[in-house]
This record gives C-alpha cells, sequence and structure tokens, in this order.
C-alpha cells in the first residue's frame, strides 16, 4: 500500500528478500493484531450506541442510511485508540535497517524525535476518513445484500451471513483503497524523516487537518493514476477486507443475542 505502483507480487517479494518469512511475525504482527481487536471491538460496540444517541431509536429499527451514520460516527473514538498502534505497525514493516525491536522501540523513537501528537497520530485525518467510509459502507450496505443474496436463493442463514458480509465489506474497499494509500505513503515519509536529523518537522496540528492528506492523494494520482496509484493493492486488500466483513457479519448478531440472553434483556 505504501508503494504504488508496486503489484501485489513485487510487494511480497520485496518483503519477503528484506525480512525473511519471519517478518510475517516479527515485524508488526503485535501491534496490527492488537489494533485490529481494538478498531473492530470499538466501532461495532459504539455503532449500535451511536444510532440510539442519534436517532431515538435501537439500530435493529435503523434504515441504512442511519445505519452507515452511526457507523462513521463511531470510528472517532476507534481512529484515536488505534493511530498509535497504526504508526508502530507500519514503522515496523518498513524498517530494512532492523533499528527497531517491536512497538515499544517504535513508539520511544517516534515520541522523542517528534512528541506524542507529532509521532504517536501521524496521517491521522486519513486514517479517520479511511474508517468513516469504510464503516459507513460496511454498515450501510449490509443489509442490502443480505436482502439480495436471500433473494438470490441462498436459505441458509449462515452462508448469507458470510456472503453478505464479505460483499460489504470488499465494498468498503471499493470506497476507502485511496484513502488507505494515500495515508500510508504519507505516514511513510513522515516517519523516514524522523531519522534524519535535519529531518522536516511538520506542527503536530498538521496530522489532525485534512489539506495534507488530501494534497498527497492528489500528488499519487497525478503522478501514477487512481488505478495504478490511489487502488494499487486493491484486489488483495478486498479479499482481507471482505473476510473480516464476512467473520464480522456472523459473529455480530450471534454475540448479540448470546449477550442479551445473558444479561436477561429479553
Amino acid at each position: 500500500m505504501s508503494s504504488p505502483g508496486v503489484g501485489a507480487g513485487a510487494a511480497l517479494s520485496g518483503f519477503i528478500n528484506t525480512h525473511g518469512y519471519s517478518g510475517f511475525v516479527k515485524q508488526g504482527l503485535v501491534a496490527e493484531v492488537t489494533r485490529a481487536s481494538f478498531s473492530r471491538m470499538i466501532k461495532f460496540w459504539m455503532q449500535p450506541i451511536a444510532h440510539q444517541k442519534l436517532f431515538g431509536r435501537p439500530e435493529s429499527k435503523g434504515s441504512p442510511i442511519t445505519k452507515g451514520l452511526a457507523g462513521a460516527i463511531a470510528t472517532v473514538p476507534e481512529v484515536f485508540v488505534i493511530s498509535p498502534l497504526e504508526n508502530m505497525k507500519l514503522a515496523e514493516q518498513l524498517d530494512k535497517e532492523k533499528r527497531f525491536k517491536g512497538p515499544a522501540s517504535v513508539a520511544s523513537h517516534l515520541v522523542k524525535t517528534r512528541g506524542v501528537l507529532g509521532g504517536l497520530y501521524i496521517g491521522y485525518a486519513g486514517m479517520q476518513v479511511r474508517q468513516v467510509l469504510w464503516t459507513g459502507t460496511f454498515f450501510m450496505t449490509l443489509d442490502l445484500w443480505k436482502q439480495g443474496v436471500k433473494s438470490a436463493g441462498v436459505s441458509n442463514q449462515l452462508a448469507q451471513d458470510v456472503v453478505s458480509g464479505f460483499c460489504a465489506g470488499a465494498g468498503g474497499v471499493a470506497v476507502n483503497c485511496w484513502t488507505d494509500v494515500a495515508r500510508s505513503v504519507l505516514q511513510k515519509e513522515a516517519i523516514a524523516e524522523t531519522f534524519k536529523p535535519d529531518g522536516v518537522r511538520t506542527s503536530a496540528i498538521t496530522h489532525f487537518l485534512p489539506f495534507q492528506f488530501f494534497g498527497k492523494a492528489a500528488q499519487i494520482a497525478g503522478e501514477r493514476g487512481v488505478i495504478g496509484g490511489l487502488y494499487a493493492g486493491v484486489g488483495p486488500k478486498m479479499i482481507h477486507l471482505g473476510g473480516s466483513g464476512a467473520i464480522l457479519a456472523v459473529l455480530m448478531p450471534r454475540f448479540k443475542v448470546a449477550y442479551f440472553k445473558m444479561m436477561e434483556l429479553e
């Protein structure tokens, strides 16, 4: 994602050549697992709460639009929590010189060279836009996909959830892939500057404003084009987040029912 114009095969080969196969475990795994866990836990916990607060009715009685808007709002606390982990993961994955010894080492370096907000929240605006677009699209289209899958003749509930969740997740990538590319390039460049004694040191507030992020997206589109640049790696990402969407579509309603029964809420 951080190298527009480089295909998935070339990116995979380059990563293995640099870090070896053990790199899939050592380079950013802890940060990524932690980030992904917090990301999904927060957004799917907050979405029904946001829906109730915003629209005065439970999420189960909402429309695709209200569900999508509630999902988008739910990403605000999510991104604030996962931003440091996102930067730690990316720094480790791009660490060709083996300068870091884990997430704590990355965090220490970023804070020491750029401060808490300036180091741990690099690319915040891009991550916020990315999460809003994916999560909003997922919640907005999930029920529509379920209806379509059912109309197509799929009667098994589990199969309906798997297929519709995958489609909703992949659809989210179709909407937000450009944001992930732009923010990852921006973060990669900013992290590289932290190793230079005279490296560019922008104000921390810059990370929270959209101008730098949209400027980077426009630059990538101008240099590489929309497909070759902003949608680099879209295929593998659709499979990844489509699979994630499928798992969530299966687990969410079942955990909700189990929780309600445990708390004697129904």
